[in-house]
């Protein structure tokens, strides 16, 4: 019987983890052969077997919730991480690919003014942009709708990869928005593959299995169309009947 593919997410995330996880006090004066925690480690840790733990990075056992908390606790993982992991043992319906914006979703971002704004869904699909966005990030519109993602972009669109003064974070930042945002499995797609085949960078950081989860504020420093650099605060509101629906903001910083 194939493997839930949540289960193996949540092991391969779990590994990486545990690979990054500083060792043990008692044992930094020693010589280790592998880096992070030992999987009986993390499993002494969290209060459960050795083998059990093997299964669950394995992707061969349904952690319980409790079991769950108790490893990120001993991986030291952070709210985000914890809550992704929590998700992965979460039943529920993967979203549509490609959901539709409402009417007044659409008017709403339309008329937002010179405060650039971006409706984004699953994965990252740019649904709906204002003449401010397109002006300070790129034209959307002139991408075709299948490659229209933020995450993409971000590795294929020049202009817009040129706005960021740091544009390593905010690509990390967003493939762990991507990674965090399908609890329903790991993120598929002819776009993710593509990109593993002809990008090492994105190579590079898919593979960390990093996971941020969407806040409401993020301050961003852009390199503006003119040459001169701006702080803007990045303010994301999500959508209240659609969680898959967010909306994102880039005011000044003041």
């Amino acid at each position: 019987m194939a493997r839930d593919p949540r289960l193996a997410q949540l092991g391969a995330f779990l590994h990486a983890r545990r690979d990054e996880a500083p060792p043990p006090a008692a044992a930094k004066s020693g010589r280790r052969q592998v880096p992070g925690l030992r999987r009986g480690e993390v499993a002494a840790l969290a209060f459960v077997s050795d083998e059990y733990y093997r299964r669950i990075e394995q992707g061969r056992v349904v952690p319980s919730t409790d079991v769950i908390r108790r490893i990120a606790a001993a991986l030291g993982l952070d709210a985000d991480q914890t809550r992704y992991a929590l998700d992965l043992v979460a039943t529920t319906d993967a979203p549509p690919e490609n959901p539709e914006p409402s009417d007044p979703l659409r008017r709403l971002v339309d008329r937002m003014g010179e405060v650039p704004a971006v409706l984004v869904g699953p994965a990252t699909s740019v649904l709906a942009w204002n003449p401010a966005a397109a002006r300070l990030l790129t034209d959307f519109g002139a991408v075709p709708p299948e490659r229209r993602r933020y995450a993409q972009l971000l590795f294929t669109d020049p202009v817009l990869q040129s706005r960021f003064a740091d544009l390593e974070a905010m690509r990390r930042t967003t493939i762990g928005i991507v990674r965090a945002s399908t609890p329903a499995g790991p993120p598929t797609g002819d776009w993710i593959d593509e990109l593993l085949r002809t990008d090492p960078a994105f190579k590079a950081l898919w593979e960390r299995n990093d996971v941020v989860r969407p806040h409401t504020h993020l301050r961003v420093r852009l390199r503006l169309p003119d040459g001169n650099e701006e702080t803007v605060d990045q303010v994301v509101l999500q959508v209240v009947d659609n969680p898959q629906q967010r909306l994102i903001t880039l005011v000044p910083a003041e």
